[in-house]
């Protein structure tokens, strides 16, 4: 696999964390602002990661204010004008060091989930009780980690998966406990942009107007605390409308983001980009994948066991995303004698693997489907259960394509789905962070991009862990490329050689081990009941 390397021409880092614009001539002048990113409160700079690539015709910086061991501060601008795009209390951090007086302004200013006061008072009183804050930097001293993975669970994130710096993050919690910046918001003179999420449960909607009076908003139907992880897309194309209007955009500035592809403001959870040659990877590695796929068997098994104490009908209508060479789908067949049977996957190879060594009793298809973007047939009906088992984490976007899957159920019909989540192979990046490096494996989707908003949808998503004996970062390697999980992280290629043989010595100096976060979602859809239904 190349789960490491240096990303590419189109936008690479450069040294104090800035971002080359595309080379296109005249794609930006000297007097084009650099975009300065500054994260929140428990994060990090590679928070704005997703955003950052579709914004990619600006020059870029972002700021690191060091939360945690493996990421020093860096907190110096670039020189030349600038615009500030900042999330959550990186807002209010830079609103304090650009009060009066200051030195180089910013030209204009981008508030995401932002605000200006945090904590309640008499003339505030939809802010947070000043105790909740001060209870969270007590505990910093005794149990930073929990209190960080705690916060960014409440956000919607998952574990920071590094080492937190307490003395850092209690002193931006008293800052958040005593600064009201309200009477030093920017004035006509720097152009304001306000996006905000209409449920997000840190900032709700009643604070977020108070906090930034005066200030006009614009809300994300749906949007919770993480927009820039939530909504990329909305995010980029408001951002890039609104510097494009105050004459701070690049000539080619149409050219890095096109509104015509951005989802309307439906609060959609937004992944990132697909890798590139998913299926084709997968079908090369289709006769080896049985040999290196223990994790992949586990968890079908664990999937399969849920499965089985579903309510469905004695010859259901199954539906199978993915199927690989058939881990969840033999173990079905073992559970359902007859069946009508839809298997599915992106890669011709794996089909035609799973078609040889499968055995279903019942009406059987096999297709080559991308699973995100289901095509059937017209009069191919609903579906009583629909599945998948390690793969949604190939998908752009998790939440759209399980929306998509969840519209193809029969009444009382089921969805059911395991996939790696963000924190999977986290001893891996850990071998890159300590060295200062990044790994370049895709970003496992967030728990929270699973949660299916439909009305007629009830159901639950739980988590796993799994962890397994590697034998070293060699054979790891080696099993990843044995699956086909070879994709690296769009925008990325291979670490040189030399720095891939330090990232392989950290982890196996670490102990070689490598543990799976798995989500496991059930869903079923209301509606009057099948005939016919038996226990599985």
């Amino acid at each position: 696999m190349n789960p490491a390397g240096a990303p590419d021409g189109r936008g690479h880092d450069q040294p104090g964390g800035m971002i080359a614009a595309p080379r296109v001539a005249g794609a930006f002048s000297p007097t084009t602002p650099t975009l300065v990113f500054v994260h929140g409160w428990g994060f990090e700079s590679g928070f704005w990661d997703v955003l950052r690539a579709r914004l990619r015709a600006w020059p870029q910086h972002a700021l690191e204010r060091g939360y945690f061991s493996s990421l020093p501060e860096n907190d110096a601008l670039p020189g030349g004008p600038f615009v500030v795009i900042g999330h959550s209390f990186g807002c209010m951090r830079m609103l304090a060091r650009f009060s009066p007086p200051a030195g180089a302004l910013p030209r204009a200013w981008v508030a995401i989930n932002g605000f200006a006061r945090f904590c309640a008072g008499s003339d505030f009183p939809q802010g947070v009780d000043r105790r909740i804050l001060r209870r969270m930097a007590s505990r910093l001293r005794a149990s930073p980690a929990a209190v960080v993975d705690e916060f960014r669970r409440r956000c919607g994130a998952g574990p920071a998966g590094a080492c937190p710096c307490p003395p850092t993050l209690v002193r931006d919690l008293r800052t958040m406990q005593e600064l009201d910046l309200r009477d030093r918001l920017p004035g006509p003179e720097a152009p304001w942009l306000a996006l905000s999420g209409a449920e997000d449960p840190i900032v709700p909607a009643s604070m977020a107007g108070e906090a930034l009076p005066g200030k006009p908003i614009d809300w994300l139907a749906g949007g919770g605390h993480l927009l820039p992880l939530q909504a990329p897309d909305w995010c980029a194309e408001r951002i890039a409308g609104f510097l494009e209007r105050n004459g701070l955009a690049p000539p080619a500035a149409a050219r890095a983001f096109s509104p015509a592809a951005a989802p309307a403001a439906s609060g959609r959870l937004v992944g990132t980009e697909r890798p590139s040659g998913v299926g084709a990877r997968f079908g090369a590695a289709a006769a080896r994948y049985d040999r290196h796929a223990e994790v992949q068997r586990e968890v079908a098994a664990r999937l399969a066991a849920r499965i089985g104490m579903l309510e469905l009908p004695e010859r259901p209508r199954i539906l199978e995303i993915g199927c690989g060479t058939g881990c969840l789908t033999r173990l079905l067949g073992e559970r359902f004698a007859e069946a009508d049977w839809t298997v599915t996957d992106l890669s011709p190879g794996m089909v035609d693997r799973a078609r040889s060594r499968l055995r279903l009793g019942g009406t059987v298809r096999y297709r080559v489907m991308d699973g995100e973007h289901p095509a059937l047939a017209e009069d191919a009906g609903r579906y009583d259960l629909i599945c998948s088992s390690m793969v949604l984490q190939w998908f752009a976007d998790p939440a759209g394509g399980l929306a998509r899957l969840a519209a193809l159920l029969a009444p009382g019909g089921h969805l059911a789905v395991a996939l790696p989540v963000h924190g999977t192979l986290a001893e891996w990046d850990r071998a890159h962070e300590v060295l200062g490096l990044r790994s370049r494996m895709i970003r496992f989707p967030q728990p929270g991009a699973l949660r299916l908003r439909r009305s007629e949808l009830a159901g639950r998503v739980g988590l796993e862990r799994i962890v397994a004996e590697c034998g070293g970062a060699a054979a790891f390697l080696r099993g990843l490329k044995g699956i086909g999980a070879t994709a690296p992280r769009p925008g990325t290629r291979p670490l040189p050689l030399q720095l891939l043989r330090r990232v392989c010595a950290e982890f196996d100096r670490t102990g070689a081990r490598c543990s799976y976060r798995i989500a496991f979602g059930l869903w079923r859809r209301t509606g009057v009941p099948m005939e016919g239904r038996t226990s599985a």
